[in-house]
């Protein structure tokens, strides 16, 4: 249930602010934004990231970066290597950063909370505890930030 209040209280505050924004004169000029995402109080987390790590003994990859209308939030997903989670697919991710701390929740379905991130960040390494959503297992995790040539490259669509 709180993945969802993640998703979709800013949804809901921001289609409020626009139909106020198209009530209001349009005649006063909107500030440009100079970034697709609202800005973070941690550089680390500033900008789309690739991590490669392990999860108990399982090996995964994940990509976080931040959410555009939120300060201090990421989202994004992650893979279990040999598709022994979720059969290979993506488990989306949402959540905070408060300094160093990070804390995220799963969802293997896009709906319902099925496991729970708290780490660290420590010289480019995120160090912590994954609990699935039950509470009855634990995992620690060890992620390390991939260099850049390492990470998947994202085509942006031609414009016709």
């Amino acid at each position: 249930m709180r993945f969802l209040r993640l998703v979709l209280l800013p949804l809901t505050l921001l289609s409020g602010f626009a139909v106020h924004a198209q009530a209001e004169d349009k005649s006063e000029p909107v500030p440009a934004v100079k970034s697709g995402f609202a800005p973070m109080s941690n550089p680390f987390f500033s900008g789309a990231i690739e991590l490669r790590g392990t999860m108990g003994s399982d090996k995964i990859r994940m990509h976080i970066q931040p959410k555009p209308e939120d300060r201090d939030s990421v989202e994004g997903s992650y893979v279990v290597a040999g598709g022994k989670r979720n059969n290979g697919k993506q488990i989306l991710l949402a959540g905070e950063v408060s300094k160093n701390k990070l804390s995220m929740e799963e969802s293997e379905d896009g709906v319902d909370v099925s496991g729970q991130w708290d780490g660290e960040l420590k010289d480019n390494v995120i160090r912590g505890v994954w609990q699935s959503d039950d509470g009855k297992v634990s995992k620690e995790f060890v992620l390390e930030l991939l260099p850049p040539s390492k990470t998947r490259k994202v085509k942006a669509s031609s414009a016709k």
